[in-house]
């Protein structure tokens, strides 16, 4: 009896415990419109999706290799078909004439005189003009015919001026503007001698020309100064030039000649006798009147005017020579400084009146 207590409290304390809803029941709670969101989110029941099978994929079996694809042949595209119309005939070939060696083309008619062709006259030529008569070089002879109530003309000869013949016989060649005069002889000014004898031996004559007569300071040197003179040589006997140098020496000389008349000037006669030399030798020296001393520079064989591009040697402090006495060097030295002077040597023969009064009397004026 007390087992069978015992079992229906267990049973009755089992169906007590027990809820009293079961899950398919649908809960209605009231009220529940008040909640908050989060309680009422909270109560819903989640359902958990149910579990996946995964399956393992079944091996796949090896590829097989397929053939190499060859690419696609690419066909000409058609050519459009050439409709003809249908109205038109069909063409027929046409018949060509059979080759003959005797059919030349064209038939010739002899007969037909209006299918000449007219002919053009002949252009005219310009008229060419008889040229004059050469002068032949053959003195003139009189006419022995000669008509009544005529004189005989007497034409010089024709004969070419030899060398010899002075330059004063030969007419100058005009060298003044249109429309002016040469001035008289009486009107010129005689020009101060320009050539100056310093020495002569058995080949040559020296001159010097004082239009180039310089005087420049020495390289390194503060307070003395070098004179620059150029000589002329002529020769003492020259020598027989032909025709065509003596007429061009002869025309540069007048041309200088008629130069200084156009100015107003004229050379003296010892300048004009050198001038008129047209052949004749240049020469460059450095003269030294502190030391007595002379350097060369250069030679120029001249005809008529020199050229300006030559070539010399640069002046060097090694190249002063001494004099030897009784030298051609020695009578150039010693007659131009003659001629010269040394007072320009120095710098006190270079400074001016002004340069002087700052120098010596303390007044600068400049």
């Amino acid at each position: 009896m007390r087992k069978k207590l015992i079992t229906g409290a267990a049973v009755l304390a089992l169906l007590m415990n027990a809820p009293q809803v079961s899950a398919d029941d649908d809960v209605v709670i009231f009220g529940g419109e008040f909640e908050d969101e989060a309680t009422s989110t909270a109560q819903k029941k989640v359902e958990k999706p149910a579990p996946k099978k995964v399956e393992t994929p079944a091996p796949k079996p090896p590829a097989e290799k397929l053939p190499a694809e060859k690419p696609p042949v690419e066909k000409p595209p058609a050519e459009p078909e050439v409709v003809k119309p249908k109205d038109e005939p069909p063409t027929q070939p046409i018949e060509q004439p059979e080759a003959d060696d005797e059919n030349f083309g064209d038939v010739l008619i002899f007969n037909d005189v209006s299918k000449i062709p007219a002919q053009k006259p002949p252009a005219e030529q310009p008229r060419v003009e008889p040229l004059p008569p050469a002068e032949i070089n053959q003195p003139f002879k009189q006419p022995t015919n000669i008509s009544d109530g005529q004189e005989p003309i007497n034409e010089p000869a024709i004969v070419p001026p030899s060398p010899e013949s002075t330059l004063a016989e030969k007419p100058a060649r005009q060298y003044f503007p249109s429309g002016s005069t040469a001035p008289q002889q009486s009107d010129l000014k005689m020009l101060q001698p320009r050539f100056i004898k310093l020495a002569v031996d058995d080949t040559y004559i020296y001159y010097l020309d004082k239009t180039s007569v310089q005087w420049k300071k020495m390289p390194y040197m503060a307070n003395e100064y070098m004179a620059d003179v150029w000589v002329r040589m002529i020769e003492r006997e020259p020598k027989q030039l032909d025709d065509d140098m003596t007429y061009y020496g002869a025309d540069n000389f007048r041309a200088q000649i008629a130069l200084a008349r156009e100015k107003g000037y004229q050379y003296p006669p010892e300048d004009i006798k050198i001038l008129r030399q047209q052949s004749y030798v240049l020469e460059h020296y450095y003269l030294r009147p502190k030391t007595q001393q002379i350097q060369f520079l250069c030679e120029l064989e001249v005809f008529g005017r020199p050229q300006n591009a030559i070539n010399e040697r640069a002046y060097d402090y090694k190249n002063w020579e001494n004099l030897v006495p009784g030298s051609v060097e020695s009578a150039i030295y010693d007659a131009t400084i003659k001629i010269i002077g040394k007072s320009k040597a120095s710098e006190r023969g270079h400074m001016t009146f002004i340069d002087m009064l700052d120098e010596y009397a303390r007044i600068a004026l400049n």
